[in-house]
């Protein structure tokens, strides 16, 4: 068995970008989105044979941003080891909500 940890976090499919990020409205989802990002980079510094890869850069910008300069550090390192990776590379995961391929380019392009 192969397991590749990663992610698809909807953004804005039953709760809007901030409440899914925030955790906030529970009532339509559990879903808290900081905290999947901040215990990532927390497990992966303690564990250094681990990796995580991750889709959504709306979510991943948000996080970022709030970030103490010491955790973007630590960020920046586990990209360069490899071991915190992106793919995709677009604003969402672009499945169901962007049926169109204009849809998915302009996904990609915001996302880079």
């Amino acid at each position: 068995m192969h397991l590749i940890a990663h992610t698809h976090d909807d953004v804005g499919w039953l709760k809007t970008v901030d409440q899914y990020y925030s955790g906030s409205d529970e009532a339509d989802q559990v879903a808290e989105v900081n905290l999947v990002l901040s215990t990532v980079v927390e497990e992966l510094i303690k564990h250094p044979q681990r990796k995580f890869t991750y889709v959504e850069m709306k979510f991943f910008t948000m996080w970022y941003f709030e970030q103490e300069q010491e955790v973007k550090d630590q960020v920046k390192m586990l990209i360069k080891e490899g071991r915190f990776e992106f793919v995709n590379g677009g604003w969402s995961m672009h499945d169901e909500a962007c049926p169109h391929f204009e849809d998915m380019i302009n996904n990609m392009m915001l996302g880079h």
